[in-house]
């Protein structure tokens, strides 16, 4: 190395020693030779940084660090000489039990024709620590909005997304399946358009009461995609983002079908009550205790009680000697047998006995234990008595034997047959000369019992009656009524008559099956009913039960029934109830409060009807849940006062105007936000105070309106009663009377003048290079698209030049960061200097420009704005004392029509630009 160029060196290295003892990062300059690198320069930090003692100039890496470093660092410093371009790598080491991750820039430069190589190094740990701690953050939470948009969208009910203004954001798969529309058909539609008219209010009130924080459900018709209409449940749930309700979720559920199911149980509750009580048989229900809950009119007639001296009494057409064999006849009923076609004696009122064949069936409540026993009864006492009266007269008269409506035959004592009537062939198909035995009319099973027919007949009973069956000559079973009695006449025993009763059987048979239904339809019924003798409950059906909230009657049976009156109405109640027990009680419908079972508060509408049951005072109660009308209606009425207090204390200025355009309303805040008070506007023209260049807007926009009848928005400006324009966001909304006419509009208008200019400053920020003030990347991509399209259609060229600030980043980190920003600055300024008007430049990132030039006449004439703008670049600049030389770089692509797209024309332009910096700088490549 010759004297003068290694005094110029030293002089150099005690510039850059002088001004990088200063810098916190490792700061190292090597050497390059004959493709060996040797230290030259090592700041403080930086000989700290190696530990290593001795002298360093003049050192390579293996002298100074160990063998597996120095191979790392050769590659890296090699790759820096042959790309001639900043080279950056990571590396780790271990300082005790800590890993430390750095980061170095190599920047090669020449100096009196040597290669040099800049390095600086900085400790990037904690940089890259909350980059790691960053995606960590990242990857949950996208995981839980996969959860969470897995669950609505696989969700069976139909989940709708909604925003403040009830527009549609997002739906999930169910809604598709529900009311015919998949996500793309129906985001963006407001959610009205799927109610009717009529039940606008519904829908409002209830999404005014999501966007208040509250969650509410109602039921409601809605279209389906094919115009039909389906009745669903709907759950309104608040948005809360950061404390501001941004809209709502609406969960709908199809119960179109459980409706139908409840008006069709509605229906035949009603057929089945009235086939019950229009029955010609006398029915009534007991309880396990034996005591009647039930009977219908028919069984007042027959015996001749009044329904009060029946209702929770023991029956009391059963003799008293009879009461024994009836309590077996129950117990086994209760144990779940049904006892069919039993003859039994009962006693009407007057004292007169009855015979009657009865049916006994035990019912079963929810939970299938039995809860009583239904009877269905049939007088026979005259089909006995005609009976007996035929038996007696057939042994004098032989006229009525032969025109007897019963078979009879005579037997002995053998069982033989004697002789038989023709009603007897009739019924049975034998001919005296066919038939020996009564054997030959039993069925196989009851053979046995011939026996001992003749055994009591003989020693205990001279006459006995029973239902059975019995057999014909063709083989065909047949239902008889069979009387025996003992006559012993001759070689005549006894004689027998068979009545036939196959079909009043099937009668029996079927009417046992229409009761069975009824009470199921009876345990079904969703009305309400409670009895009470004016102090206990003694009954409630299933529906009662279930407003209750109890399981089954014996937790309710036998209670006060003030336990379950409110406080705020238990006196009241209390004498009213006393008072539903007397005779000349008239029920009227009134609306009482009451508590179920789990403390919860109800109201119902209640009407009572007053019977007496064995000298004892009932009341039967119907109820009616209102709870939720009466809701409906309160909140409707908080709705209106919320309206009234809202107008009047609102910032929003709310006007109510007639169809002809007259302000007929108007709140006070008009004057806070136009300057014009109340009774200056009410009367006036809703036009009156609206900028004439948006007046044609919203006469457009209000006709819309009141042609769909359906709210809109728009923003326009109003003048200040001091002349200035005010922006105004104003809500149109038609007000509709009972015939969907619009009677009334209403316009709620609010300031938006300061976001207006936010807006403004908004889009300045999104558009705009906050340093130098010029289009940023967004921007750029517009104008070269409108170059390109400009190009296109004229046939002139467009140029794009991509223009990088040679040696910006060693400027930046050698002089800092705000003359870096100042040096930025000037570098657009001169770009700006340099150009036509109409031509366009941006800031794409760090020290790297845009510039493009529309509608040139030739590449020559590109070639002029390029030199110009290199020559403007090389003048020196001057910023705080320091004089900096600055060159650029610029690669250019030429566009001709329909020659690139914007991504390979911008390709294309940098690939220019590379092999521009690749050749030193101060350039331009073309090609």
């Amino acid at each position: 190395m010759n004297h003068d160029l290694k005094e110029d060196i030293s002089q150099f290295a005690s510039i850059l020693q002088s001004a990088f003892n200063t810098v916190q990062d490792i700061f190292y300059i090597m050497e390059v030779r004959n493709d060996e690198f040797y230290y030259y320069f090592a700041n403080q930090v930086g000989r700290g940084h190696l530990d290593y003692e001795k002298e360093m100039e003049g050192k390579t890496f293996y002298e100074v660090l160990p063998k597996e470093k120095a191979d790392f660092l050769i590659r890296q410093y090699r790759k820096c000489v042959r790309q001639k371009k900043i080279v950056v790598y990571s590396d780790e080491i271990v300082v005790g039990n800590q890993r430390i991750i750095n980061e170095s820039v190599l920047t090669p430069f020449t100096f009196k024709d040597k290669m040099f190589i800049a390095t600086v190094v900085r400790d990037v740990t904690e940089y890259n620590r909350k980059i790691t701690e960053l995606n960590h953050i990242k990857n949950s939470l996208e995981i839980n909005e996969e959860r969470l948009n897995s669950l609505v969208h696989n969700d069976g009910d139909a989940i709708i997304t909604v925003d403040s203004e009830g527009y549609i954001l997002e739906s999930n798969n169910a809604c598709k399946k529900i009311i015919g529309y998949d996500q793309l058909e129906i985001v963006g539609l407001n959610i009205s358009k799927f109610f009717r008219n009529n039940d606008f209010d519904t829908l409002n009130n209830h999404f005014k009461l999501a966007l208040e924080n509250q969650s509410t459900q109602f039921n409601s018709y809605v279209f389906h995609k094919n115009g039909s209409s389906l009745y669903v449940n709907l759950k309104f749930i608040p948005i809360t983002m950061n404390g501001i309700i941004r809209g709502a979720y609406v969960i709908a559920k199809d119960i179109t079908y459980e409706k139908k199911d409840y008006e069709n149980l509605q229906k035949s509750d009603s057929q089945l009550k009235s086939f019950l009580n229009h029955n010609a048989d006398p029915i009534y229900i007991t309880d396990l205790e034996g005591k009647i809950e039930f009977v219908n009119d028919s069984f007042i007639k027959t015996f001749g009680f009044n329904r009060e001296e029946l209702i929770q009494q023991f029956n009391p057409t059963i003799p008293d000697w009879l009461k024994d064999e009836t309590s077996g006849l129950y117990e086994k009923t209760i144990k779940g047998n049904s006892i069919t076609d039993l003859h039994v004696i009962r006693q009407k009122k007057n004292g007169e006995l009855l015979e009657l064949s009865v049916t006994f069936s035990p019912l079963y409540d929810s939970t299938d234990e039995i809860s009583g026993i239904a009877s269905i009864a049939r007088d026979i006492t005259n089909f006995k008595k005609r009976n007996l009266a035929l038996y007696q007269e057939n042994q004098d008269l032989n006229l009525i034997w032969k025109h007897s409506t019963d078979a009879i035959l005579l037997f002995n004592q053998n069982a033989e047959i004697v002789k038989i009537n023709p009603t007897f062939t009739n019924l049975f198909l034998y001919k005296k000369e066919e038939i020996n035995s009564l054997s030959e009319l039993y069925l196989d099973h009851q053979k046995n019992q011939i026996l001992e027919l003749l055994r009591i007949l003989d020693e205990e009973n001279p006459c006995i009656q029973f239902e059975t069956k019995r057999k014909r000559k063709d083989g065909s079973v047949i239902d008889v009524l069979a009387t025996y009695r003992k006559v012993e006449n001759g070689k005549t025993f006894a004689i027998a008559t068979y009545k036939d009763i196959t079909k009043e059987k099937h009668i029996l048979q079927e009417l046992a099956i229409s009761e069975e239904k009824y009470r199921k339809v009876l345990d079904a019924s969703p009305e309400p009913l409670l009895i009470h003798n004016g102090e206990i409950i003694t009954y409630l059906n299933k529906a009662a039960l279930n407003l209750a909230k109890a399981k089954n009657l014996c937790v309710m049976k036998g209670r006060p029934i003030a336990d379950f009156i409110h406080s705020s109405n238990k006196e009241e109640v209390l004498n009213r109830i006393k008072l539903s027990i007397r005779r000349d009680f008239i029920s009227e419908p009134v609306i009482e409060r009451f508590i179920t079972l789990d403390g919860e508060s109800i109201y119902a509408e209640t009407s009572t009807a007053a019977f007496q049951e064995h000298g004892q005072d009932y009341a039967i109660v119907m109820l009616r849940d209102v709870t939720q009308k009466l809701r409906a209606e309160k909140s409707l009425k908080e709705s209106e006062e919320r309206f009234r207090i809202i107008a009047e204390n609102t910032n929003s200025v709310i006007k109510i105007i007639a169809p002809t355009g007259k302000v007929t309303y108007c709140s006070p805040s008009i004057e806070d936000v136009l300057g014009i008070p109340i009774w200056d506007e009410i009367g006036k023209s809703v036009t009156s105070n609206i900028h004439y260049e948006d007046l044609e807007l919203f006469e457009i926009t209000m006709e819309e309106s009141l042609k769909t009848k359906k709210s809109t928005a728009l923003e326009m400006r109003c003048i200040h009663r001091d002349g200035y324009a005010v922006w105004i966001k104003t809500h149109i909304t038609p007000i509709l009377n009972e015939n969907e006419e619009v009677e009334r509009i209403m316009l709620i208008s609010n300031d938006i003048t300061d976001l207006k200019q936010k807006e403004t400053t908004l889009t300045q920020m999104a558009f705009y290079d906050y340093l130098t003030n010029l289009p940023n990347r967004r921007l750029f991509y517009k104008q070269l698209e409108q170059a390109m399209l400009t190009t296109d259609k004229t046939g002139k060229i467009s140029a794009l030049m991509i223009v990088d600030c040679d040696k910006f980043k060693l400027i930046n980190d050698t002089l800092g960061h705000d003359i870096g920003d100042e040096v930025i600055k000037e570098f657009a300024n001169r770009l700006k200097l340099s150009l036509r008007h109409k031509d366009t430049i941006s800031r794409i990132g760090g020290d790297e420009f845009t510039v493009v030039t529309p509608e040139m006449k030739s590449i020559d004439e590109v070639i002029s704005v390029t030199e110009r703008l290199l020559k403007k670049m090389n003048e020196p600049i001057y910023i705080f004392g320091h004089e900096i030389q600055l060159t650029a770089s610029i690669g250019i692509a030429i566009y001709n029509s329909n020659s690139y797209t914007i991504e390979e024309l911008f390709k294309k332009a940098d690939q220019n630009l590379y092999r521009s910096k690749e050749s030193g700088g101060n350039i331009y490549t073309l090609d």
